[in-house]
């Protein structure tokens, strides 16, 4: 089963489509649009948590699984409060996307970091039940206080996930420290000279393999995630 996760940096003409011609039987969309604008083909289901804004136009901008029809469910224990997180049963794996970022409604801002936690917080006992991939843009990076420093950044984030037997991917294949990686997922308002390491995949089981896709400017300001289980 392959797995992408991919911030598509707003939905525009073009990368919905794009994002189908790779192939995954499941994708994980930051910023993408509401499901009734993406125009999926018939034979895809998706999951859509997002709110509308205004950008010279009306537009939508959420997290969103896209997965083949058939072939997964969102269970009842799915806890739609938290911004942005999914989860997905495919094939027995627990997939939980997630995109932590901050609401535009009037309820209080949270660190980036803060918000991961309390996502963690809220399915770790399915972590016990499932073999689990967390996968996305966390949001998160070494050195990342934020407003305030009572939330840590990616550090705690990490150690968090390891408490629950979850481990970085990359870091796992690669061995680089958090913070010191040698390529980067996000390319601040497409700067190459402000990069940063916010895309995740971490799992509690062995993987057949992955890879971190090479930065297309076209696509987005981040890159892309492929694990394949």
């Amino acid at each position: 089963m392959k797995i992408v996760s991919y911030n598509i940096n707003d939905s525009q003409p073009g990368k919905i489509e794009k994002l189908l011609k790779l192939g995954a039987d499941v994708l994980i969309v930051p910023e993408i649009t509401c499901p009734e604008d993406a125009h999926l083909p018939e034979t895809l289901d998706m999951k859509w948590c997002g709110i509308e804004y205004f950008h010279h136009q009306k537009k939508w901008k959420g997290l969103g699984i896209i997965w083949k029809k058939g072939q997964g469910y969102v269970p009842e224990w799915f806890n739609s409060k938290h911004d942005y997180a999914i989860p997905l049963i495919a094939n027995n794996y627990l997939i939980l996307g997630i995109w932590p970022t901050k609401p535009t409604d009037d309820r209080p801002k949270k660190p980036y970091p803060q918000i991961a936690q309390e996502i963690i917080q809220e399915y770790a006992p399915r972590f016990k039940e499932y073999k689990t991939l967390i996968i996305g843009d966390f949001n998160c990076y070494v050195h990342q206080y934020d407003r305030t420093k009572k939330y840590g950044d990616m550090l705690i984030v990490n150690k968090m996930l390891e408490s629950y037997g979850l481990h970085s991917l990359y870091h796992q294949q690669t061995d680089e420290e958090f913070g010191k990686e040698s390529i980067s997922t996000y390319f601040h308002r497409f700067h190459e000279s402000e990069p940063y390491f916010l895309d995740y995949a971490y799992t509690n089981f062995p993987v057949v393999s992955f890879c971190v896709f090479p930065w297309d400017k076209e696509m987005s300001d981040h890159t892309g995630l492929e694990v394949i289980i």
